[in-house]
């Protein structure tokens, strides 16, 4: 194992995967891995399906996580994934679910 796994470590991790185990942050997420840049909030919230209320609350959670970073820019502040770390985790875990889909459709057979 690469890194120690101490309890204050445990407890970060917690904090990244809570982040990241709600819907509408992972639409915030897939929103801004697409995007060919950084966004604003209410593109966000539009790419999202999301209120701008609800947007700026995940917002806040995701930069408070690391997973989003967030830079002001006059009136308007915009936001992108910490990469490469978003895409490394989203390929993870996405071909995780996609082999278990696997797993799961050919014991149906």
């Amino acid at each position: 194992m690469p890194h120690q796994l101490s309890n204050p470590m445990i407890e970060e991790v917690s904090g990244l995967f809570s982040a990241m185990g709600d819907v509408s942050r992972l639409k915030i997420l897939r929103a801004l891995l697409e995007a060919d840049g950084a966004l604003s909030q209410g593109t966000v919230a539009e790419a999202a399906g999301l209120s701008q209320a609800n947007a700026s609350k995940h917002l806040a959670c995701l930069v408070r996580v690391g997973l989003v970073s967030r830079e002001p820019e006059g009136n308007a502040v915009y936001f992108t994934p910490a990469m490469p770390l978003v895409g490394e985790l989203c390929d993870l875990v996405c071909g995780h679910v996609t082999a278990r889909a696997r797993v799961s459709y050919k014991a149906l057979k």
